[in-house]
C-alpha cells in the first residue's frame, strides 16, 4: 500500500505540498481526535474550524447536509481550483472540525487544484482536515526548508519541492446568499459576481 496512504488511514498528521503553500491535515476517519492533532501541532485555538479537501465534487458535497443551488454553480465555474465554500454540515461530523454561520453548523470544503493532492485523495478514499503547515501566527510557507518540521510533529513528510506559493483561496459562503467571506487567487467570472470582500 502507499506509505502516505497507509499513514493517513491510520490516523497519522501528514506535512505535504499544495498549489501554493505547505500543509499539514490528517483523514476526516481520524476524528476529533485528528482535528485535535492538527490543532496542537499548530497551536491554534479551540473553536477555529479547519477546511477539508475532497479529491472531487461528489466527496465534497457529500459533507453538506445539502448542496444549495449557487454551489454547484460555483463549483463548476472553480473547481478544481482555489475556492473554498462554506455551507451546511451533514449530521455525525466531528463537533471540532465546524463552524457556525448564523446557528447553522457549518463545514468548509475544497476540491484543490494541485493534481497529484486530488490523486492522493483518490487513492485515500477519503476527504482530508487540512491547514497550513506553519505554527499559528507565524506565515505559512512555500518552501518545506523554511518550516519547523520537529515542532509540528507530522507522522510523515511529503516533499514536493518549492510550492507555488501565491494568495490563499477566495473564501465563499453558501449558507444563505453567497457572499465572499475572503478575497483570494480566485475571481468570480462574468455573470457569478458576488457581494463580500474586495479584491
Amino acid at each position: 500500500m502507499d506509505p502516505v496512504v497507509a499513514s493517513l488511514r491510520a490516523g497519522g498528521l501528514l506535512l505535504y505540498p499544495t498549489e501554493t503553500v505547505y500543509g499539514l491535515g490528517v483523514a476526516l476517519s481520524a476524528g476529533d481526535a485528528g482535528v485535535e492533532r492538527v490543532r496542537a501541532a499548530k497551536g491554534s485555538p479551540r473553536g477555529r474550524p479547519y477546511l477539508v479537501l475532497a479529491a472531487d465534487l461528489r466527496r465534497a458535497f457529500a459533507l453538506w447536509s445539502r448542496v444549495p443551488p449557487p454551489a454547484r454553480r460555483l463549483a463548476v465555474a472553480a473547481w478544481p481550483g482555489p475556492l473554498t465554500m462554506i455551507g451546511p454540515a451533514r449530521p455525525g461530523l466531528p463537533p471540532s472540525l465546524l463552524g457556525d454561520v448564523d446557528g447553522t453548523p457549518t463545514i468548509s470544503v475544497r476540491v484543490p487544484g494541485d493534481a497529484r493532492l486530488r490523486g492522493l485523495l483518490s487513492r485515500l478514499e477519503d476527504v482530508l482536515v487540512s491547514t497550513s503547515a506553519n505554527r499559528a501566527g507565524d506565515p505559512p510557507s512555500a518552501c518545506l526548508d523554511d518550516i519547523e518540521v520537529a515542532a509540528l510533529g507530522p507522522d510523515l513528510v511529503v516533499d514536493g519541492g518549492p510550492c507555488p506559493g501565491g494568495a490563499p483561496s477566495t473564501l465563499v459562503t453558501v449558507v444563505g446568499p453567497p457572499r465572499i467571506l475572503r478575497a483570494g487567487a480566485w475571481t468570480p467570472p462574468p455573470g457569478l459576481d458576488l457581494p463580500g470582500a474586495a479584491p
